[in-house]
């Protein structure tokens, strides 16, 4: 990517000026918001670290920069200034470029840059992606000069990187929490007319059960599951710079403005029940309504194997009933598409879908998450108070996942809410009618915490009235090669075409079948689309695979990232002990391979080892 960028340039190019900087950080408003907590973190941090950090948008602009004051003036010397482009069209070479183009948290240090410039420089950077599509919104990169290189750079800039993401879904959950609230109240209620719930960027909310239905009888080709943005800019929506539908099939009279206090903050969708293409008689006759008798959301799910199967019957038998249910499973297992179907195949099914991580948050802002508040009910609350998940679950259902992490003060008054149907948003003395299907989800030992103190056994009972546990991949080998498959399908779908036909070759099948993965079904899932998007053969071989999963090749990174990225805080002492422990992990407890991996002394080692309470393995 460094074809014609000249070798010898020395500085950065500087993209946009003061002026025009104003406009490109007014279109990152929320990135920069969600940001500010880390950037804020780094302006002290780095201050004698000889270290600076900044944040770009998604083409690799320079919106911001801190640290070191000593280093600034250095970097002033090579454009590393506000305003400049770290693409590698632009620039060569260099950790944001790179991190870019690979979605990778990338370190490049010193002669590994492209640019003369550059090479006196160590730079680390991680994509940061919206949690909604997993688009790249910026990238945050740490930077010195190469005597301060720094293996531990790259959990630090992934953990920050993870830190924004968190403040990007918490944001993001607000306000589509927002735009609930103030959507008409009939949404998903109705089965004449599909309806699709989405906001100013075009994200989809919710839509109802009949829309795919609806939208198909009418011969447009839109598929609310793929999670396609949707352009509504022709309406007063923001103008979208990812991969979406231009939304020219949608006629002015569906269209229902959603307003806050006079500002425009999302859309309501209602596509009417249409006359059918009778071009399309055929896949409409195969394809109705999923309001149908026999209409089946879990063969959407991929799964031959036994324990697949079995767990997919139970599934479809707790669905038909109102009883609450609670799926068991490791990280990356598919607990959410099971409470999605479960969802899909009840009596909920017309109602929404809203789902809830427990261990995201603090107590105090779970517990407004939950039940919502009134304006004024403590510091920082918003501004005309905020609808709370259960109440935005009316009629639908309400998915928790990591139920094991809610906080034990906030247990008996959840439980009470499941018992008399009613709930109080904080700061406020009115009770709330609710009606909701509870679906629950945990890696976690409930009984365990049960034992421990940690967890109420009258909660816990409400919970497993139904439990429904869920493989890890490694017990479903026979699972791993079709979902693989569905993965390469589904790429060449949303890609309409532009990449061409993947396969993959026997030797490549037999690896991905005998492999372990620690991280279930979104690590093969992220595992095969990297090769997909980075390989530019049609048939993929061991070659292709990413760095960490080739016989022989140390699966420290992997560990890594599977460990940090599921952290809900981004905590740095969270993500340097999840390094430790993976390298301690790889190195079968030779404490000296695994400090030469690390990068530090045996005795640094041991050091952080005693800080973290860490064993060596016996």
């Amino acid at each position: 990517m460094s074809q014609g960028v000249n070798p010898e340039q020395k500085a950065a190019p500087l993209i946009a000026s003061e002026a025009n900087l104003y406009n490109f950080r007014l279109k990152n408003s929320d990135l920069i918001d969600c940001a500010r907590p880390v950037i804020e973190q780094a302006s002290l941090f780095l201050q004698d670290l000889e270290t600076i950090l900044f944040l770009t948008d998604y083409q690799g602009l320079n919106l911001q920069i801190v640290g070191d004051p000593r280093t600034l003036d250095d970097a002033n010397t090579i454009g590393l200034v506000e305003g400049s482009g770290w693409n590698e069209v632009v620039s060569g070479s260099n950790a944001v470029g790179t991190s870019m183009a690979t979605r990778r948290p990338t370190q490049v240090h010193g002669e590994e840059h492209y640019c003369q410039g550059f090479k006196p420089w160590t730079c680390t950077a991680a994509v940061i992606a919206d949690p909604y599509d997993n688009q790249m919104m910026g990238v945050i990169d740490l930077s010195g000069l190469c005597s301060m290189y720094d293996k531990f750079h790259i959990p630090l800039v992934v953990a920050w990187a993870s830190q924004i993401q968190a403040g990007l879904a918490r944001k993001t959950s607000e306000q589509w929490s927002s735009i609930i609230e103030h959507s008409n109240s009939s949404f998903g209620r109705f089965r004449n007319s599909g309806k699709l719930l989405l906001d100013k960027k075009g994200r989809l909310i919710n839509f109802s059960s009949n829309a795919s239905a609806a939208l198909d009888a009418l011969g447009i080709d839109y598929d609310p599951d793929s999670k396609r943005r949707l352009s509504m800019e022709r309406f007063g929506g923001e103008t979208i710079v990812y991969p979406h539908d231009e939304g020219s099939w949608i006629s002015e009279d569906w269209v229902e403005p959603i307003r806050r206090n006079d500002e425009l903050i999302g859309f309501q969708v209602l596509v009417p029940a249409g006359r059918i293409n009778t071009h399309r008689m055929t896949r409409i006759q195969e394809a109705t309504t999923p309001l149908k008798p026999d209409f089946d959301p879990f063969k959407e799910i991929y799964g031959e194997s036994a324990s697949f199967k079995s767990s997919a019957d139970k599934a479809r038998r707790a669905a038909s009933t109102p009883l609450p249910v609670l799926i068991l499973g490791d990280t990356g297992v598919g607990k959410e598409v099971f409470a999605k179907a479960i969802h899909d195949s009840s009596n909920y099914a017309d109602g929404p879908f809203i789902d809830l991580n427990c261990g995201a948050f603090t107590k105090d802002i779970l517990s407004s998450e939950l039940f919502g508040h009134v304006e004024g009910a403590f510091t920082g609350s918003k501004k005309g108070g905020l609808i709370g998940k259960i109440e935005a679950a009316n009629g639908g259902t309400l998915f928790l996942d990591e139920i094991g992490e809610m906080p034990l003060e906030l247990q008996p008054i959840f439980l009470r809410v499941l018992q008399e149907k009613k709930i109080y948003r904080v700061g406020d003395i009115k009770p709330i009618p609710v009606d909701f299907r509870l679906i629950a989800a945990t890696n976690c030992d409930l009984k365990s915490a049960v034992n421990e103190g940690l967890f109420r056994k009258d909660l816990y009972f409400r919970l497993s009235t139904v439990t429904i546990s869920l493989d890890p991949l490694s017990g479903r080998k026979d699972d791993i090669e079709g979902i693989a498959k569905l993965v390469l399908d589904r790429i060449r779908e949303e890609n309409n075409g532009q990449i061409s036909a993947r396969r993959f070759s026997p030797a490549l099948l037999t690896a991905l079948k005998t492999r372990e993965w620690p991280g279930n079904i979104r690590e093969l899932v992220n595992v095969v689309e990297c090769m997909c998007f980075m390989s530019p053969n049609e048939t993929l071989t061991i070659d292709d695979l990413p760095d960490g999963y080739r016989r022989g090749e140390s699966s420290l990174q992997t560990e890594f990232y599977n460990t940090v990225l599921t952290q809900p805080h981004g905590n740095l002492d969270i993500a340097e002990k999840a390094t430790i422990e993976a390298a301690i992990k790889q190195s079968e407890g030779n404490m000296t391979q695994a400090a030469k991996q690390l990068g530090i002394a045996k005795s640094t080692l041991y050091q952080k080892m005693k800080k973290y309470g860490l064993k060596k393995p016996q």
